[in-house]
């Protein structure tokens, strides 16, 4: 960082600076504080006009800076930026394609039979590298959570199980029957959704990852996005673990204790940068201690005016990544826990029309629970699937019937109409499924698992980020050029700090005049006082106001802040004081010999 730094210093320097008056025994720590001046330069006496005077040189550099050019590797990136690089946006990531593509992931890990209009959804969770993640510590796969949940999101009307839920009774009967074509076509009917259609399907699944999962997590981008920093790509996505881990009570997008990996960076890859500076380095007059130089910010470019370093992150030829891996990958964890307490359906009561997620009834509604849990998201889904939901059907020539959102009720909510009240009861949709869910993950009177016991924890490999290499390389543009300030921050540090304690510069104005430039306020760092009394230039030892000579609004220079004294050829004797108060005649002329430099002769004066 502190090699970066230098170089943009250097970068800005007036390559032809000259003085009469040696600087010697200039360093970093003698120009800190103007009480320390009598030791920034020791400049030694020049060749004199006068007796008891000392003659200065001041120079100015025409040629404007060499602009910043950064072609950096990997490592070199590492090199210069790694220390800072977790505060460096690079972009933040859709979550919408990562997300179906984990879920789609996940649906597959047992197979793909279930899509088929059978009974048997053919699970082997043997066929894939994420369902064979599902046996651990002896446990065989059909006996996770994880297969649990696996055979919820992947229940269709054709392959589903009801067992143990308030509508096994109707599913016996149906097929017995042959009511509406049997279980599997009355669900299909009633639901409205295909028989080979996910009670749950992916969109609506993963639209409740994103609001009750990702959306919850303290660390989610601004924007609901999942924000990747310059620090993720260096390291290959494993330090997402930090900050998309658990935190707040909140289980982590990244599972506890789980190191995600993926490969941003190829080994090709470089980054190209091109700035101009808006740093400019002035050579001025110290009264007491001689020549010394003065960084300035000079920025006249538009829409800002106080950028030490011009970006233009938009511009394809001012910065370029390239080598990014075609299509970035990622291995993730994620958990779902589950919680504790079993979670009843609302049911049989008008109040429980009221239960929705905005206005939950009861502390034992599945909307007054934390919503990264397992039931909330199952719920969450539910709700988006079939509150819209309206229709009517009967059997046996209406002796039975099955009605959603039918007269005053309102969208999604069910009524069975079953003889000898063998039904469930009224409820809404997403209620049932809740409850279906519920039993498949424990089991009957939770025979597989206890409450609680089913938190699900999914390891996922190659899941594509959603976005190409391509992409990725375009899409940092707006994000880095809304650091630019930031990022000039850290390239240059503090460059006002590495000012010499300077009374006043040597600048050539717009006219093309060279003029003395008084130092003001915005000359100095942030939190520093400024010293002088009686800033400017006057005809008398005095400064009295009518004697002053120097102006702030001069023809040929569009400065405004600063005290100016435009030079010529002809001598000018002035009168200025330095921070403490001192006051100095000065003699001032350009150069006859070169039309960048101009003379000072100053002397010591009283008051």
């Amino acid at each position: 960082m502190r090699r970066a730094a230098w170089i943009l210093w250097g970068m800005s320097a007036c390559a032809d600076a000259v003085t009469e008056a040696p600087r010697e025994g200039r360093g970093e720590d003698a120009s800190t504080a103007y009480e320390d001046e009598d030791a920034l330069v020791g400049a030694l006496p020049g060749p004199a006009a006068e007796p008891g005077e000392i003659a200065y040189t001041l120079g100015v550099e025409d040629a404007p800076p060499v602009p910043l050019r950064l072609d950096m590797t990997r490592d070199e990136v590492r090199e210069l930026l790694g220390p800072v690089a977790q505060e460096i946006l690079l972009l933040e990531l859709d979550p919408w394609p990562f997300l179906r593509n984990a879920m789609n992931a996940i649906k597959s890990a047992c197979g793909e039979g279930w899509k088929l209009d059978a009974a048997d959804p053919g699970h082997d969770c043997d066929l894939t590298p994420t369902g064979r993640a599902f046996s651990q510590n002896g446990a065989h796969w059909r006996d996770t959570p994880e297969y649990a949940l696996v055979r919820l999101l992947t229940m269709t009307p054709a392959n589903s199980d009801v067992r143990g839920t308030s509508i096994a009774f109707l599913q016996a009967v149906a097929d017995l029957l042959d009511l509406g074509g049997g279980f599997a076509q009355m669900l299909s009917d009633n639901l409205q959704i295909r028989r080979t259609e996910e009670f749950l399907d992916t969109e609506v699944v993963v639209r409740a990852l994103y609001e009750g999962f990702l959306g919850t997590h303290p660390n989610i981008g601004p924007n609901g996005g999942l924000p990747f920093t310059l620090e993720d790509a260096l390291s290959d996505l494993a330090s997402l673990s930090t900050r998309l881990g658990p935190v707040e009570g909140h289980p982590g997008i990244v599972a506890a204790g789980f190191q995600p990996s993926g490969q941003v960076l190829g080994p090709d890859f470089r980054m190209r940068v091109t700035a101009e500076s808006n740093v400019r380095l002035y050579e001025g007059l110290n009264l007491r201690a001689g020549v010394g130089q003065l960084s300035v910010l000079d920025d006249d470019t538009p829409p800002t005016f106080n950028d030490p370093l011009e970006f233009d992150f938009r511009d394809p030829t001012r910065f370029e990544l390239v080598g990014l891996v075609d299509t970035p990958v990622i291995d993730l964890q994620f958990a779902l826990p589950e919680n504790p307490q079993w979670m009843p359906a609302c049911a049989g009561e008008d109040f429980c029309q009221q239960n929705l997620p905005e206005v939950p009834v009861g502390p034992d509604s599945v909307w007054s629970n934390p919503r990264w849990q397992l039931e909330s998201i199952i719920g969450a889904a539910g709700y988006f699937k079939y509150r819209a939901l309206r229709g009517y059907s009967e059997y046996v020539g209406g002796l039975a019937t099955v009605e959603a959102g039918q007269g005053d009720d309102p969208p999604g909510w069910m009524h069975f109409g079953v003889p000898f009240n063998l039904g469930p009861k009224d409820q809404y949709a997403w209620e049932l499924i809740l409850e279906v869910a519920q039993v498949g993950l424990h089991g009957p009177d939770a025979e597989n698992f206890a409450e609680g016991d089913a938190g699900v924890r999914f390891t996922l490999t190659d899941v594509p980020v959603g976005l190409s290499g391509a992409q990725a390389a375009e899409a940092v543009r707006p994000y880095l050029q809304a650091q630019s300030a930031r990022l000039a921050e850290i390239l240059l540090g503090d460059f006002r700090a590495r000012s010499d304690r300077v009374d006043f510069t040597l600048r050539r104005i717009e006219s093309g005049a060279l003029a003395l430039f008084f130092v003001s306020p915005e000359d100095l760092g942030p939190g520093d006082a400024y010293p002088w009394v009686a800033p400017g230039f006057f005809l008398g030892p005095e400064r009295l106001p009518g004697q002053k000579v120097s102006l702030t609004n001069v023809a040929g220079s569009n400065d405004l802040n600063h005290e100016k004294l435009v030079l010529g050829p002809e001598e000018q004797t002035v009168y200025v004081s330095d921070a403490k108060g001192a006051v100095f005649r000065l003699r001032v002329a350009t150069d006859p010999t070169d039309a960048r430099r101009a003379r000072i002769a100053a002397r010591e004066v009283g008051e």
